[in-house]
């Protein structure tokens, strides 16, 4: 979402642009009106996906009065729990197209044309906020904001999760909580979306 709005040649998306490319963290306000203005745009009967939102208590907080507004309840709360080290060696192992714009990972999902995209032959590029610098600066940034909101979610229906295992047991894990709470969605208790962020992800929104 930020990205899109950032390749638009207005004020706002210049300056996006700028802080993207730094990798510091965009701010509060900045954020909340972008993701404001697409979830009324587009509305939640059929769920909502938000990657990287919310980073802040600020943040959650405006994510609580958007979904008042919407008439959508609150979120579930995941909290995927990765160590520092598995992030640094996932982040600075991605790769993206310069012509497609399709992700690999060298580690997890490498090409199979090797240092070029399979899809058409475009060069992989490091992203600059892929740095090991920058993902170094941003992880400190995120962990200094995010402890302010994971104590703000305890209190909603949160659930931590051991992000360090491998894929399908953590996968099983999620299907495990949110099944019943979709299950609850179709009864008119709880409703269905989900919000993810760097180490937290939510479900919220309304049964589709």
């Amino acid at each position: 979402m930020l990205r899109a709005e950032a390749k638009q040649n207005t004020p706002a998306g210049l300056r996006l642009r700028e802080i993207l490319a730094s990798g510091s963290l965009v701010e509060d306000e900045i954020v909340c009106d972008a993701v404001g203005s697409r979830l009324r745009c587009e509305g939640s009967d059929q769920g909502m996906i938000l990657d990287g939102f919310p980073r802040t208590r600020k943040q959650a907080e405006c994510l609580d009065r958007i979904l008042a507004d919407m008439k959508t309840p609150g979120p579930l709360v995941l909290h995927l729990d990765v160590s520092r080290e598995r992030l640094l060696g996932r982040l600075t192992a991605r790769r993206q197209c310069a012509t497609c714009g399709a992700i690999f990972n060298l580690l997890s999902r490498p090409s199979s044309a090797g240092t070029r995209c399979e899809n058409d032959g475009g060069e992989l590029l490091q992203r600059d906020d892929d740095a090991e610098s920058v993902i170094l600066r941003r992880l400190a940034e995120f962990e200094a904001s995010s402890a302010p909101l994971i104590e703000y979610y305890r209190k909603a229906d949160y659930h931590r999760i051991d992000g360090d295992r491998e894929a399908g047991l953590i996968s099983a894990e999620l299907l495990r909580i949110v099944r019943p709470a979709r299950t609850r969605a179709v009864r008119g208790t709880v409703a269905r979306a989900s919000i993810r962020t760097a180490n937290l992800d939510y479900v919220s929104g309304t049964p589709a």
